[in-house]
């Protein structure tokens, strides 16, 4: 059993950890740099520590905050949101140093997190996918190419995307030529990678994610969906759950289809699957984020399941609480 948990975070998700394992009856240990010493999610934990005086690159130094979790007695430690949480070092780091990470495996972050990867193992499960290029796309002269056979609007995307950076819509091939290298560096100082690859761009879609959880036993469930259709800049600004333009018969379709993604990716702990929703009631897979999201509270209000503690259990190698 965990008895205690760092979190590898700040603000109001750290503090939302922290409230799930005093109520689990779990020690918390909570992180800070210099700016953060008097916020509240350093009140609210049994434990803190100093990460230095940078105020981001202390939440992003790994091997530091490993070290921190042993050398405080720690035996698991939560990820968040943002940060280092889909961050496959992060995982992989917890896992050497006999710190439980809660939160799917470090081959499954890196799966998922690689846009071209995810639309390849969806496919082969017969999830459906958006039309695009099948790999990276290596020059604006193949990608001119490619999408006069999609047709046009497109999307170019960064590969190691998310979060809306790195992604640009091309109604034509003027806009497409410019937005080339204008892609390639955007997802080379956000994500470190140059990779980017093209989609055709689904017009006005309704943007419906699916929450699941997953054990350690097979077993995936999920809690519903989420729209999060209004959106300023490819970022989400409003969340509503459930969604009001969906069917019923259009609902379990589409969160059907979000628990085969997870049994498909071996999916373990709290995730959200995504897809586009177009005018003719088709669903399409967009990606998948292998961590809690910032909105996973409305999906708690309208199913009364924590979903919290539940990746707690989860990563103790327990059994779901739902079936």
């Amino acid at each position: 059993m965990i008895k205690k948990i760092l979190v590898a975070n700040r603000g109001e998700i750290a503090v939302r950890i922290v409230r799930a394992c005093a109520e689990m009856g779990i020690k918390s240990v909570a992180i800070y740099a210099d700016a953060d010493r008097h916020a509240l999610h350093v009140k609210k934990a049994d434990e803190s520590y100093n990460v230095g005086p940078d105020p981001v690159g202390g939440y992003l130094n790994a091997h530091r905050i490993v070290n921190l979790a042993v050398a405080s007695g720690c035996d698991a430690l939560h990820p968040g949101y943002g940060f280092l949480s889909e961050n496959p070092q992060l995982a992989e780091i917890c896992v050497k140093r006999g710190i439980i990470f809660i939160g799917p495996s470090a081959e499954t972050i890196r799966r998922m997190g690689d846009k071209l990867e995810a639309r390849r193992c969806m496919k082969a499960a017969g999830i459906p996918m958006v039309p695009g290029s099948d790999g990276n796309i290596g020059s604006v002269h193949e990608a001119v190419g490619l999408a006069s056979k999609i047709g046009y609007p497109v999307m170019l995307k960064a590969t190691s995307g998310g979060g809306g950076r790195g992604i640009r819509r091309c109604n034509n091939e003027d806009e497409l030529r410019r937005n080339f290298e204008r892609v390639v560096s955007e997802a080379t100082k956000a994500f470190g990678s140059a990779d980017v690859f093209i989609e055709k761009a689904i017009v006005n879609p309704r943007h419906i994610e699916v929450q699941i959880l997953g054990d350690k036993f097979g077993n995936v469930i999920h809690l519903f969906e989420r729209d999060c259709s209004i959106q300023r800049r490819h970022q989400k600004l409003v969340e509503i759950a459930p969604s009001p333009q969906l069917t019923e018969e259009q609902r379990a379709a589409v969160c059907e289809l979000g628990v085969r993604a997870a049994k498909t990716a071996h999916y373990e702990n709290a995730g959200t699957v995504e897809f586009l929703f177009d005018h003719d009631g088709n669903f399409y897979f967009m990606e998948m984020n292998t961590r809690l999201q910032v909105e996973h509270t409305i999906t708690e209000q309208i199913t009364g399941v924590d979903i919290v503690q539940e990746q707690i259990r989860i990563a103790e190698g327990q059994p779901m609480s739902y079936t």
